[in-house]
């Protein structure tokens, strides 16, 4: 018998790399919007996310009752 759910692992290099491969740099992102670039689910995206915030420069900011945008800051020098 199969094993249930999906063998498909979504490392949080390939999330830096939805940020870093458009055209915007600095246009903030929704978890909805990071999904559909990795092809999973919402929560899968947004679970990245949050580990991200934890451990990296990626910064989100409530901006609505539920909602969130995500980037990371430009360095200005």
């Amino acid at each position: 018998m199969a094993t249930p759910g999906r063998d498909v692992e979504y490392t949080e290099s390939a999330v830096i790399e939805v940020f870093k491969d458009r055209d915007d740099y600095a246009e903030p992102l929704t978890a909805s919007e990071v999904a559909d670039e990795l092809g999973c689910s919402r929560r899968t995206a947004l679970n990245k996310l949050h580990d991200l915030e934890d451990t990296t420069d990626v910064t989100s900011k409530k901006v609505g009752g539920r909602s969130r945008v995500w980037w990371i800051p430009v360095q200005v020098n």
